[in-house]
Formats: C-alpha cells, structure tokens, sequence
C-alpha cells in the first residue's frame, strides 16, 4: 500500500513495482489508510511524510496499535532530502521502520521490500501460541525475543542504537511459607507489569522473561538512555509494593542492562542483547546494586 498525493515519482515506483510481481494499492491521502489496511491487509505500508489530510506519524500510531495490522506490519516513510538523527528519533518512536529518502532507487526499494515480506510473511506462518505470559498480559520471554528482532532492525534502518533493561524485585524478608500455591507471587508480579505497561513508551516491548523477572527492549536508547529508563521505572514501582490486592510485599527494584550505540555498525542479535542484560541483572543482586551495566559486548 502507498498513500501519497504526489504523481511525480511515486506513479513510475507504482509501475516499477507492479513489474516485479508486487500489487500496488494507491491511495492519494491519508484519511482511508486505516480502513483500506484493515481490509486488505498489505504486507508492506508506504506513508508520504506530507500528506495533504492527515499528519503522516500521527497515521503511524494509529495503524502500529490497530489489532488487525499490528506491529507486524512495515511501515515506511517517503521523506524529502536527508533526515536529521533527531527525525529518525520521532519517526522511530511513531512506529516508522525506515525512512525512505527522495529520488528513490527503485532497485534499492525492491531488494528492501522483498526482505521485508518475506519477513512478514514467515511471522505471519509461525506459531501464535506462547507470545504472551498468561499471568501479566505482557510479551512471553518468546514473543520479546521475536520482537525484538523487529525493533533492532528497525533501529538498524533508522542508524542509532537499542538497549535492554532487565528489572527484578528483591523482596525483603524471609519466604512467605502460606503462598505455596503462588499467589502472592503472582500478584507481585502482575502489580509491577500493570505498573510497567502504564510506563513504558509506545515504541518499546516490554516482556515477562522469567517467574519474576521483566525485560525492556528500547530502540533509540543507548547507555545513558537505558539508565534513564530503568531509573524512570523504578520511580513508578512503589517501594512498598503496587496497589494489587496481595502485592504488598516490600522489595527493592534491581535491574541491569546492556546497550549498542548503533546496531547498524554494531549488529546484535536480540538473545544476546536479552541473554548480557540478563547477566548484568544478576551482577547487581551479587553486589548488591540496585543497577549494574554489562561489562560484554556486541
């Protein structure tokens, strides 16, 4: 799918295409996207950044949280002239996978579009189940390392970093001997999710990655941004416990994290960024820090 008003250019790219085995639906502003996705399902969506109707990002953010395309679903954006690092920021946080700057190089285009559906294709044919943790409602340790693989590549395309920040509650005290069934457990645990769900950016994953254990993967975050991050959510976490009927057990937040300052000269794979955040994790229980960085890296 391409919505742009323009005629020049984009109707020789509708052509082009068109020859190399691709179905173009062209659409000249923004208002029908949604509803014309929705129905037809593209593989691929190709926004102009200067949409007559409808600010381009703000379309992004409705089509990446709209159930039936998801997060799944590449969208890309036609710009003009040569995007700024903060631009590739915005659009990265508004869902946008990759920029595409004017003139085209239709032979570029269509090696990158036939990497990306074949992507979307296999994710479109692989097994559903245990992507997401019954008991939070958040990614499974599967489904955040799926989606990881998207958000990396799309920090890869955008030219900046990605980061993960793994959090753990330290409970204070002695075993409680009366929850043998758990359920303490699990209302400490689906506390802190509700608590991370209404903090995190739109732009992240969050996931359940272990029986109390969560991960954050954070496109565009470097270092400095991920100790941000984990300070940011650990201000939200209440130090007493979260407001859930049974979660009020005291625990310190401990967290550690790993970051790439540019996965596209540093490429990383999502279980290694996960697997070194996750040893950071459990260096800060060891010395006793409430953050600790990996010493690994790509």
């Amino acid at each position: 799918m391409i919505a742009s008003d323009q005629n020049a250019g984009v109707r020789d790219l509708e052509s082009f295409l068109g020859q190399h085995g691709y179905d173009v639906l062209r659409l000249y502003a923004g208002a029908p996207v949604l509803e014309r996705a929705r129905a037809v399902r593209p593989d691929v969506i190709v926004l102009d950044d200067k949409l007559a109707d409808r600010q381009s990002l703000d379309l992004s953010r409705t089509l990446r949280d709209d159930s039936l395309i998801g997060l799944s679903t590449p969208i890309l954006l036609l710009t003009r002239g040569q995007p700024t690092p903060k631009e590739h920021i915005v659009a990265l946080r508004a869902g946008i996978w990759e920029l595409l700057s004017q003139p085209l190089n239709p032979n570029e285009l269509l090696l990158r579009l036939d990497t990306l559906v074949l992507a979307k294709l296999e994710a479109d044919r692989a097994p559903k189940t245990d992507l997401v943790d019954d008991v939070t409602g958040l990614y499974s340790a599967r489904g955040l390392a799926r989606r990881a693989r998207d958000l990396i590549y799309q920090a890869s395309q955008h030219n900046t970093s990605a980061a993960c920040v793994m959090f753990a509650p330290e409970v204070e005290g002695e075993p409680d001997s009366s929850d043998s069934g758990g359920e303490a457990t699990a209302a400490l645990v689906r506390g802190i999710a509700g608590v991370f769900q209404a903090t995190g950016r739109r732009s992240d994953a969050i996931g359940r990655v272990g029986p109390t254990e969560f991960a954050v993967v954070a496109p565009g975050t470097d270092a400095a941004g991920a100790v941000k991050l984990a300070e940011r959510f650990r201000r939200a976490v209440p130090a007493g416990g979260t407001a859930e009927a049974g979660a009020r057990r005291a625990f310190e937040l401990r967290a550690g994290y790993d970051a790439v300052g540019n996965v596209r000269y540093m490429p990383v794979e999502p279980n290694d960024l996960l697997a070194r955040a996750a040893r950071a994790l459990q260096l800060a229980k060891l010395e006793g820090k409430w953050i600790r960085q990996s010493s690994e890296g790509p």
